[in-house]
């Protein structure tokens, strides 16, 4: 049987608490890993805890466990490790811009071409396949659209005009065969 892990908060941890939960800019995983220590504080077991959140038992262990260890300062997402991504927000703002109104023009892009247009515009250097990844991964469309056949669709006057003309020939080569 796990060993019964159970959170006694002090006035003062308690008022942390409560101020940190309140605040507007709390990350969701934060506010119920905040939720977690609150709901041991009351008294609940670990499974009760889980089932309230609807998380997974050792999940509610692990950080209650590390908030006995270390405090507040255990409970927050970890930065993200290596490098921060070549495009930001920004760039796929400007390429979704560009794209619009691209396609308003029947404009077409490529990678290549949006690859060179990033380094031109942006000096953001990027290869095609991560490029490619982030535009499906947005939803943007930029390849070519099928082509419309709209051209080629009969124009209605035209098409009697055809085919009076060709009755008529049709008339005239009869009369030719019977005289």
């Amino acid at each position: 049987m796990p060993k019964l892990i159970r959170v006694s908060l002090s006035a003062t941890q308690r008022a942390e608490l409560n101020r940190r939960a309140r605040q507007s800019s709390v990350a969701p995983r934060l506010r119920d890993r905040l939720e977690m220590v609150r709901l041991s504080d009351l008294g609940l077991t670990i499974p009760q805890i889980a089932a309230h959140l609807g998380l997974h038992q050792q999940t509610v262990r692990k950080y209650l466990k590390a908030f006995l260890a270390d405090g507040f300062a255990a409970l927050p997402d970890r930065p993200i490790p290596g490098r921060p991504p070549t495009i930001t927000t920004q760039h796929l703002a400007a390429l979704g811009e560009l794209l619009d109104h691209a396609a308003t023009i029947g404009q077409t892009w490529t990678v290549p071409h949006l690859i060179a247009w990033l380094e031109r515009e942006h000096r953001v250097t990027i290869s095609a396949r991560q490029l490619h990844r982030l535009l499906r991964r947005h939803r943007f469309r930029w390849k070519r659209t099928k082509p419309d056949l709209g051209h080629k669709r009969p124009d209605p006057t035209l098409q009697r005009q055809a085919t009076a003309d060709l009755e008529g020939f049709q008339s005239s080569r009869e009369r030719q065969m019977l005289s």
